[in-house]
């Protein structure tokens, strides 16, 4: 081998290696981007549960623990059993589907549940969500479900919206601004950020 040849060769083995080191670490966009997808097919998985059924199913969100639970509510009690499914945890028992956002296959900053509003206009934390057997909230509000992933000023965000009526979920924007939420109490208006 020539030098020339050698030389050629470290180069192309350098830019192959450049191309698979980007792609072997996921951005946080991706991770959100990712996670959102996970999240919005769960939440499709309960509310066709809910119409083939018609039945009521629960999603419980547990914040500080980042994860969320789905659960059989209708008073049916041979439907309480839900079929083991991927990114359920092995806390996971046959009458529960649990997601961990801490265990889910996301590689980098991790991706956390950010807050789950309920509302349109005047937001308030919420912490579940109904699909009726019509595949609807059942409390009829909008809900608006925000994740988070990054640290500090890198801290980037992706919302999924509910539709109360249909109980559709849309997977809203990835950006930069975290979420905002107005509360009413009793008499006047106060702003608050989550």
């Amino acid at each position: 081998m020539t030098l020339l040849e050698l030389l050629l060769v470290i180069a192309i083995l350098g830019l192959l290696a450049g191309l698979a080191i980007p792609s072997g670490s996921p951005s946080i966009h991706d991770q959100l981007r990712s996670a959102a997808r996970i999240l919005a097919s769960d939440l499709d998985y309960a509310r066709t549960l809910a119409v083939a059924n018609s039945s009521s199913y629960r999603f419980t969100f547990d914040i500080p623990n980042n994860r969320y639970t789905l659960r059989h509510t209708g008073s049916n009690p041979s439907l309480d059993q839900l079929p083991r499914l991927p990114f359920s945890t092995v806390d996971a028992t046959s009458d529960a589907y649990v997601v961990d956002f801490n265990q889910l296959p996301l590689l980098g900053a991790s991706v956390r549940l950010n807050a789950v509003l309920s509302g349109g206009k005047f937001s308030q934390p919420v912490d579940y969500v109904e699909f009726g057997p019509l595949g609807e909230i059942t409390d009829g509000k909008p809900i608006t479900i925000w994740l988070a992933a990054g640290a500090g000023s890198e801290t980037r965000y992706i919302w999924l919206s509910i539709n109360p009526t249909t109980g559709l979920v849309t997977v809203g924007q990835y950006t930069g601004i975290k979420p905002f939420v107005e509360i009413q109490p009793v008499g006047s208006l106060t702003a608050v950020g989550l």
